[in-house]
């Protein structure tokens, strides 16, 4: 009697190691092949993987869809001092690109500390930089569209720049996240006309 229940608990450990080795091996795999789709397609700002990338695309673009215009504003966490080259490779390869699209970059900031402002961040983060781009796009739809840019720009020498730009860029960002916009552009732009640093005197009366 005592045999036969140590021979079945040993049989029952026996298959619980085996299952465990079993789903440890599973979830290795299934780590393995995620780290080799993640090196296969990179997060390139958001976009969708491109089909049969080597194959050409040609575009054949429609007229312009009207549509109600958005802004986006994009946040991006990035390694520390690299705020320069993440907006060299944004202007030389990635904007060009989107412009081609039909979206207008407005612009690309990094966060600064200003410790004379009330209310102002007080100090600079020691371990990354804080970057915001604004984008204007003809509608939501404008920039769903340009996730997939390849089927409305094609996948000529500008994407190739553009695609390694974004890449570049990928390598530099910690974490980024999206938020959209909607209302009216203010008419006219800035201007700054500071005082002139002049003396004056009062008239005499007559």
């Amino acid at each position: 009697m005592h045999t036969g229940a140590n021979r079945s608990r040993r049989r029952s450990v026996t298959l619980g190691i085996a299952l465990i080795s079993l789903c440890w091996l599973n979830g290795e795999a299934a780590r393995a092949q995620d780290r080799t789709q993640s090196q296969q397609q990179p997060f390139r700002g958001g976009l969708n993987p491109v089909k049969d990338a080597d194959r050409p695309h040609p575009v054949r673009n429609d007229v312009a869809q009207t549509g109600e215009e958005i802004v986006t504003l994009r946040y991006f966490k990035i390694k520390k001092g690299s705020f320069d080259e993440f907006l060299r490779v944004s202007i030389e390869g990635v904007w060009p690109y989107f412009e081609k699209l039909g979206s207008r970059v407005i612009g690309m900031w990094k966060v600064i500390t200003t410790a004379d402002v009330d209310g102002a961040r007080p100090a600079e983060n020691k371990d990354f930089d804080e970057v915001y781009l604004s984008t204007r796009y003809a509608s939501l739809e404008h920039w769903k569209a340009s996730r997939d840019g390849v089927l409305h720009g094609g996948n000529g020498p500008d994407w190739l720049k553009c695609r390694a730009a974004l890449d570049r860029r990928a390598a530099l960002t910690i974490s980024t996240n999206v938020i959209f916009l909607k209302g009216s552009m203010a008419p006219g732009g800035p201007y700054f006309m500071a005082g002139l640093d002049e003396s004056y005197e009062k008239k005499p009366g007559k």
